[in-house]
């Protein structure tokens, strides 16, 4: 899949850019930013640099992951044992991030299309995560 970074849309192209996240009694249950922490955990299995490269204090990851963790009422990563502070996903993280990340593209996807024919515009996806990212 061809990415477009937010930052380098052609002049003659419009950006589609979503925000969605699930609510679970009018607070904030999964979203995209808690997906995007946990796919850059799962990819660099440290917290220190996957809140580097999300551009977030180490505080703010940690933060953002524990409350994660107690909406969803179960861990979504561990530690990894003789690794120091290394990260992996527990199986229920890793499943609620593919289940989001499949529904965030799928939605994304269809925004698309609907964004070309009912606007009548060229318009690329500004994603900030990919299935290939995964791999």
């Amino acid at each position: 899949m061809k990415k477009t970074l937010c930052n380098s849309v052609p002049h003659d192209k419009a950006a589609l850019r979503l925000r969605v996240w699930i609510e679970r009694e009018n607070n904030l249950y999964i979203g995209i930013g808690s997906t995007l922490l946990l796919q850059k955990l799962d990819k660099l299995g440290s917290l220190k640099r996957a809140s580097e490269e999300l551009g977030m204090s180490y505080r703010r990851a940690w933060g953002k992951l524990k409350k994660i963790e107690q909406r969803m009422g179960f861990p979504l990563v561990e530690k990894r044992k003789g690794e120091g502070q290394r990260f992996t996903l527990t199986t229920q993280g890793r499943e609620i991030m593919d289940k989001f990340l499949y529904f965030y593209l799928d939605i994304e996807q269809y925004a698309l299309e609907r964004a070309r024919d009912i606007l009548n515009m060229d318009v690329v996806k500004c994603s900030e995560f990919y299935v290939d990212d995964m791999e």
